[in-house]
């Protein structure tokens, strides 16, 4: 088993698909941090000098705040429209690494040789396996590389409440990291990132065992994220503590999310997914 499992990981994390979407992310990151370091860094030190011109007995001596690091990071930015477009893209750029591979083997005939080797069991899990982690990284990377360019010159300190440049109020989740641990915040809310861009990829590999054609493997976990976002939400907003679609945002757009809503809802969602492949798989026929 962990033969198969490594060679399926060598294999995901070769492929152009996996590359591609790297750089989609480091392209996404690049242009964010850039635009924030232009439009909101620099006019906020453009603010401090005028502030500090002031004399003493001017009403808005002293009135500025420093920019601080989650106003800049990718997950919490929120004067650009880039965070935005990356969380609504994030279901794409999850499955384009490894997403469709099983489908291709199908075609090609090699899964008929695994599956004589070593069984549907053991190449099924291992090709999950490899699709969850590639879908992962694809996610985690991007976020990790925006904490680190921002902590190169914006300070890794919590937002000051009375400034009014944070986005959570008292009700919204892990709010005390969030002011008071900016880092750990952002960690936390990558490792939630990682597990849904897995979740995300692993659709596609159930989709193998429904549809024959690529581009719908591809397209369909973003159809269902953005159905997540735009029609459940706005339906059922009572709910979205369990939406997936409105809980990855590390801004916290709605003050409902809970970490019982999204370990409860990530349990379910995974074993649903397992439950969809052996559905899907177990009776494909391959001679």
């Amino acid at each position: 088993m962990c033969t198969i499992v490594k060679t399926e990981m060598k294999k995901a994390f070769s492929t152009f698909g996996f590359w591609f979407s790297l750089l989609l992310g480091a392209v996404t990151c690049i242009l964010q941090s850039l635009w924030f370091y232009k439009h909101v860094y620099r006019s906020n030190l453009s603010m401090l000098a005028y502030v500090s011109g002031l004399s003493n007995e001017d009403p808005k001596y002293g009135e500025w705040y420093a920019t601080r690091l989650l106003e800049g990071w990718l997950g919490c930015e929120s004067y650009s429209s880039y965070k935005s477009f990356f969380l609504l893209v994030l279901p794409l750029i999850a499955v384009i690494p490894y997403g469709i591979s099983l489908l291709q083997e199908w075609r090609s005939g090699y899964v008929m040789q695994m599956l004589v080797r070593c069984g549907r069991k053991q190449y099924i899990t291992a090709k999950s396996i490899a699709v969850f982690l590639s879908g992962g990284v694809v996610i985690v990377v991007p976020m990790l590389a925006s904490l680190i360019v921002n902590l190169s010159y914006l300070p890794a300190a919590g937002i000051d409440m009375l400034s009014m440049q944070g986005q959570l109020i008292d009700r919204n989740m892990w709010v005390n990291l969030y002011y008071d641990f900016p880092v750990i915040y952002a960690l936390c809310y990558t490792i939630v990132l990682f597990f849904y861009g897995g979740i995300y990829a692993i659709i596609s590999v159930i989709c193998t065992g429904w549809l024959d054609n690529r581009f719908a493997i591809w397209i369909f976990p973003l159809m269902l994220h953005c159905m997540l976002n735009y029609g459940v939400y706005n339906l059922f907003p009572e709910i979205s503590a369990y939406n997936p679609a409105i809980f990855l945002d590390p801004g916290q757009t709605v003050s409902s999310n809970t970490t019982f809503g999204i370990v409860v809802t990530t349990v379910v969602i995974l074993a649903v997914e397992g439950l969809l492949l052996w559905l899907s798989n177990r009776r494909r026929d391959f001679l």
